[in-house]
Formats: structure tokens, C-alpha cells, sequence
């Protein structure tokens, strides 16, 4: 990957449209708890155990499918969890117009779709001129974390990330066994990768403490 891909257009929030789902309540964002946030949380299997081991910290899940949505609410009420806030709506809209700058202190994004051919570039998280916006979300000394089962997906999103403003790659693991990770599968998905023996990648970048 030569250095003229990492120059990608600029994001402008301007052209994003309105999301389908409301912002949170006015006071919001005025609490004192970290708040955190998972993109494309499907069922909500991360989610909720998230939410569940730490019960100091908030969590907004933000799922666009209906029907993994409407699985994740069913399951969200069962457990009850006051600090997890699932929400229904395209992520890119809804972070866009609804997260202030600087809120976030923890991102993640496990084993989101890879568009693996090369004319679906521009769809990968890492690819689009969102990741500013992204950036701009998470406070200083922040962390994204986000695991895939692609290799392809893992060097390029190390690379491109990487030689984005205000991120550093901090940490990188790559498992194909539970035991390697020290903990279960966060969600179905890396359970069925690590179940086939596939290997796994987590990424973990970190903004800045001057941006």
C-alpha cells in the first residue's frame, strides 16, 4: 500500500443525513460516566456482557440490521441493564449528528463485514473519510478496538489507521484459540472463526492526548 491511498477526502458532516433514531435525552452527555460505544453489535451478545462487567461505565450499541436489532432489544430487556443503550440506526448518521466531540472513550468494532472485493473499498470502516468523525468522537487517550477474521482487512486497517491523524496503533494480537485471547468469544461470529480454527485479529489504536 503506497502512501497516496492513505489520502482519502474529507469528511463532511454536512452531507450526512438526519439519522432514523433520536438522540439521547438533553442531559446526557452532562453524566459523569465514561461513556463507550460499539458499531455493529448484531444480537448484542458483546453488548450485553459489556454492560454487565462494567457496571461503572455506559455503553451505546448502534446496530442497523432490523432483525439483529430487534434480537438485541428482546435480549437487552431480559437483562435489564440501565447503562447499555442499544440503538436502532445507520451508525455513520447517528454518531454524526448525536456524539459530541470528545465523549467517547472506548470504540468497538468486532469482525464487521470485511467487503472483500476491491470495488467495496470504500465501505470498509477504516477506508471511509468517517474515520475522521470517528477520531473526533473519542477523547483524548481513547482507544478503538477492532478485530477481524480477514488478514487482508487486519494490514489494511493497520496501515490506514495508523497514518490517520491522531491515532497510534498501540496494541495488536492475533489468536486462534479462546485461551490466546485470556477470555470467551465476544461475539457469534468470533466464536464460529475460532470454532472453525480460523485465526483472529484485534487492533487496538489510541488518540492522542493533544488533538
Amino acid at each position: 500500500m503506497n502512501t497516496g491511498e492513505h489520502s482519502l477526502r474529507s469528511f463532511d458532516a454536512t452531507t450526512v443525513p438526519l439519522p432514523s433514531a433520536p438522540g439521547p435525552a438533553a442531559d446526557f452527555w452532562q453524566a459523569t460516566l465514561p461513556t463507550d460505544l460499539e458499531i455493529g453489535p448484531g444480537v448484542g451478545w458483546h453488548s450485553i456482557t459489556y454492560a454487565k462487567n462494567n457496571p461503572s461505565r455506559r455503553l451505546i450499541a448502534i446496530e442497523h440490521s432490523q432483525a439483529r436489532f430487534e434480537s438485541f432489544q428482546r435480549r437487552h430487556q431480559t437483562h435489564g441493564l440501565i447503562n447499555l443503550f442499544p440503538v436502532h440506526a445507520n451508525a455513520v448518521h447517528w454518531i454524526t449528528h448525536h456524539v459530541p466531540v470528545g465523549k467517547i472513550e472506548r470504540i468497538f468494532i468486532l469482525f464487521p463485514n470485511p467487503y472483500p472485493k476491491q470495488g467495496q473499498r470504500n465501505k470498509r470502516w477504516h477506508a471511509m473519510p468517517f474515520r475522521e468523525q470517528l477520531v473526533r468522537a473519542l477523547a483524548p487517550g481513547g482507544k478503538l478496538t477492532l478485530a477481524t477474521n480477514e488478514p487482508f482487512y487486519a494490514v489494511e486497517a493497520a496501515e490506514m489507521l495508523s497514518h490517520t491523524e491522531g491515532l497510534s496503533l498501540v496494541d495488536k494480537l492475533t489468536y486462534s484459540r479462546d485461551h490466546e485471547r485470556g477470555q470467551k468469544p465476544r461475539t457469534h461470529f468470533e466464536k464460529k472463526y475460532l470454532q472453525r480454527g480460523e485465526t483472529c485479529f484485534e487492533l487496538v489504536f489510541e488518540k492522542g492526548q493533544e488533538l
